[in-house]
């Protein structure tokens, strides 16, 4: 089916001036694609997060905060968005009022890699994602995770703020990336169950799967490319993909499945 969006500008709503924003995202996108380790786990995480979306299942896909990815070229179907207009994003639209821009029940899944910790307002796009969604519809995001080990890349070694107390589901600061709960997702999806049950009592959470250890570490992320030659690059990620051991307790991120009743 087709959507009509209106025209708009959700920057604002992020405390993010437009044009800085498409700086930052052109910037961004350019240091994904030079990093040849980087680029791989962004390859292995679109991986994972389509693994739980077969495209016959759940064509109508939405991509939240699509930035400066390439999610798009793995699959082609997906709609990309973030909350500022820029060249790669089909729709501007803002995550908290998400039901504003898709008509109920229009969305067959919503997926996000690294978004969820970053929204100001996490609550109202879990509601509005559920009046988006079909029943049936899924939530598949891949979040920061605090496994026993896992976490101190967070506190220790992250640039990112994150808040320890699991019912502030809220975050620290404001901007597209520099606004942030690295902890946001755990506390949400893993260590509230009974006010998830209570915030949202049409959603349930079908998956939590702690993935990927230090890798991320490894490549250096958006702040410093450590240039792995690719072909290194590859079979780390795929070790990575392939051994599970130690997952529960030191990985630094997390595989989230949540379903519409």
């Amino acid at each position: 089916m087709g959507f009509v969006f209106p025209a708009r500008n959700d920057a604002t709503s992020y405390g993010v001036d437009p044009e800085r924003g498409a700086e930052e995202v052109t910037d961004d996108s350019r240091k994904i694609r030079r990093n040849p380790l980087l680029k791989e786990i962004y390859l292995s995480m679109y991986r994972r997060l389509l693994s739980e979306l077969p495209r016959d299942a759940f064509p109508r896909l939405l991509e939240l905060g699509s930035g400066g990815g390439f999610f798009k070229e793995v699959a082609e179907h997906a709609i990309t968005s973030d909350c500022i207009s820029v060249e790669g994003i089909d729709h501007v639209v803002d995550a908290g009022r998400i039901d504003e821009a898709f008509p109920a029940s229009s969305l067959d899944a919503i997926v996000a890699f690294n978004v969820f910790h970053h929204l100001p307002e996490p609550i109202a796009f879990l509601r509005g994602a559920t009046r988006a969604l079909r029943s049936g519809g899924r939530i598949v995001l891949v979040e920061p995770w605090f496994t026993p080990l896992g976490q101190w890349f967070y506190r220790a070694l992250h640039h990112e703020p994150y808040l320890m107390d699991a019912n502030e589901w809220s975050i620290v600061g404001s901007g597209r990336l520099a606004g942030a709960n690295s902890r946001l997702a755990t506390s949400v999806f893993r260590d509230s169950d009974e006010r998830f049950r209570r915030e949202f009592p049409e959603l349930t959470i079908v998956k939590r799967e702690p993935i990927h250890k230090w890798l991320y570490l490894l490549s250096g992320g958006l702040r410093l490319n450590t240039r792995i030659p690719a072909v290194v690059a590859r079979k780390l990620v795929k070790l990575d993909e392939q051994v599970r051991f130690g997952n529960h307790w030191a990985a630094i991120f997390g595989l989230i499945v949540v379903e519409r009743r």
